[in-house]
């Protein structure tokens, strides 16, 4: 069996996945099992998937890619990609990221380490600057080796299989209801409730493209589709996840991260 999985889906957007693929094929030490789904994309998107088909397989991997005939959304790109996965351990990645070199033999390091269910890693969203990206990654990684935050992470979520397969709905752990958001935030609720632990640690580094919600609708289409899900979520949960983010609590927690950021700290 595939030691690690990566589950990535993609709509459109053609240069960030190109970045992505990128990092993956550079920086991956252990995975060697990609399944990319295209949710329908309307530029160069699958013509560069097939290109990079060749590229991987020349590097061992097995590369699958799954291609829908319309944008089913985030969720249910996941879980197609989760069903057709073969890892002990599953990574679920957004398109629009950087890894460092080593990312997923640290992540899987740290998630036996800490026994915990899923990790994720440090986030970077400050302007990408491809000469300085690894010295900066290695320099984070260095000053805040071993440290461990509580904090939820989506961009990119590390997990053990068994702990998706316990969170599966009828089609798959992310409740395809969700079409453009919250089926993030819903599985992070539903690990809580069934007793799991997730951490953020900070001997990962990744960039983030911020402005951008990878794998899923195109702008247009967002805005009712969120609403859609919001209300979709209170309906699910009974409460207002924006309620909990607008605390004073939180708002304070958002600075200090901000600060701390600011300085290179985790």
């Amino acid at each position: 069996m595939t030691q690690i999985s990566i589950v990535l889906p993609v709509a459109s957007q053609v240069q960030l996945t190109r970045r992505c693929l990128d990092s993956l094929l550079a920086g991956t030490s252990i995975a060697r099992e990609l399944i990319v789904i295209d949710n329908h994309s309307t530029d160069a998107t699958p013509g560069v998937l097939n290109e990079y088909a060749v590229k991987f397989r020349e590097q061992g991997w097995e590369f699958f890619c799954l291609k829908n005939a319309e944008n089913v959304g985030f969720g249910r790109a996941c879980n197609q990609g989760l069903a057709a996965s073969h890892g002990d351990f599953v990574t679920v990645l957004r398109n629009d990221v950087w890894l460092m070199p080593g990312w997923d033999a640290v992540l899987l390091r740290r998630i036996q380490h800490l026994r915990v269910d899923m990790v994720g890693p440090h986030i970077d969203e400050s302007p990408f600057d491809p000469v300085r990206i690894r010295e900066k990654a290695s320099h984070f990684v260095r000053k805040n080796h071993g440290k461990v935050s509580k904090d939820w992470v989506s961009t990119l979520m590390f997990f053990r299989r068994e702990a998706l397969q316990a969170l599966g709905v009828e089609d798959g752990p992310f409740d395809e209801r969700f079409s453009s958001a919250y089926e993030d935030t819903d599985l992070r609720y539903r690990m809580e409730k069934a007793g799991m632990t997730y951490r953020q640690v900070a001997d990962c580094y990744i960039w983030r493209f911020s402005g951008h919600r990878a794998g899923n609708r195109e702008k247009t289409e967002v805005s009712s589709a969120y609403e859609e899900d919001l209300k979709l979520f209170i309906g699910k949960w009974g409460f207002d996840p924006l309620m909990g983010e607008n605390t004073r609590k939180a708002r304070f927690h958002r600075r200090w991260k901000k600060f701390k950021k600011a300085l290179g700290l985790f």
